[in-house]
Order: C-alpha cells, then structure tokens, then sequence
C-alpha cells in the first residue's frame, strides 16, 4: 500500500460542489483506505495499491454519485514531492506558482507549444508554470489550458500541493 493524492478536476468551482465529509465518505465506500481531504479544492489522499487504479476508482464513485464525469489526477506522494520539489522557477509575491498535470496524453506538449512571456517549462508528465498574479485566466497559457486542457488537465498551486503533502 502507497499513500496516493488525488486531485479532483474542476470540483468546487463552476457549479459542482463536493464537500470535503461527503468526498471522504464516497472514496472510503468505494474501497479506498485512510482517506484524508486537504482544503476544500478537490484534494485527498488515499492508501492504495496503485495510483491510476485509485484514480479510476474515484472516477467511477464520483460519476456514480453526482451523475457526471469528473476526472481524476493520481499520483503517490513520493511522486508528487519530487513535482513540488523540481519546481523550478523563483517564487515571490508578483507570481503564482502552478503545477499543470495532465488527465490525457498529449495535452501538456501542446499547451507548452504556446507563444508566452511567461515562465514555462514542461517537464516528464506535469507542467511548471509561473504566471503574474491577477492574469491566470487572461494570461496565454491560461487562456492555452482552458482551450486545449479544459477537459485533459487539472492545475494546481503549488503552495496548495505543499500542503497537500504536509497532510499526507
């Protein structure tokens, strides 16, 4: 057994609430051990075999219990320190530090294909991301994640996954 993060994509925005008891409650029913949710941003984390599987199966209970697709990123937590880890950009107080990760293959190589001022790299199977604060959805790999990754990625902060492995 690994501990395994799950980030839900697009819960608790746009329309779709999942509580953080009520998302603890459906991974724990649909088999997944130890489960912790970590802010109220679609974060948990899980005892389970195998990332992608627990991923699926997270998949399937939240399809099951809200009546829609809502994709899922899993990742051991060893993995995820090694994401936060190499994060290589300077942080400060006029940019947001994102990580981008991928629920499709092929989609972080396209958004990283865009024409931008900002600090980008991709790296493996996440992207990095530097963005000035204020203009994530304005700015061209935002407005490149919400064309080509709407559906195909889910993003987080960075200081959001440190926290998500401080829980873990």
């Amino acid at each position: 057994m690994a501990r395994v993060v799950l980030l839900l994509r697009g819960v608790n925005v746009g329309g779709v609430t999942v509580r953080s008891a009520d998302l603890r409650t459906l991974l724990a029913d649909a088999g997944l051990g130890e489960v912790r949710t970590v802010l109220a941003s679609g974060n948990a984390i899980v005892d389970a075999s195998d990332a992608s599987a627990a991923a699926r199966t997270a998949e399937a209970a939240l399809e099951e219990r809200f009546g829609r697709r809502i994709r899922v990123h899993g990742q051991t937590i060893e993995a995820l320190q090694a994401v936060v880890d190499a994060y290589p950009f300077a942080e400060d107080d006029e940019h947001t530090p994102y990580v981008v990760f991928a629920l499709d293959d092929g989609v972080l190589e396209r958004i990283a294909e865009t024409e931008t001022p900002e600090e980008l790299l991709l790296a493996g199977d996440v992207l990095h991301w530097s963005n000035p604060k204020g203009h994530t959805l304005d700015s061209p790999v935002g407005i490149a994640v919400a064309r080509i990754g709407k559906e195909s990625t889910t993003t987080r902060n960075v200081r959001t996954l440190r926290r998500v492995l401080a829980a873990g």
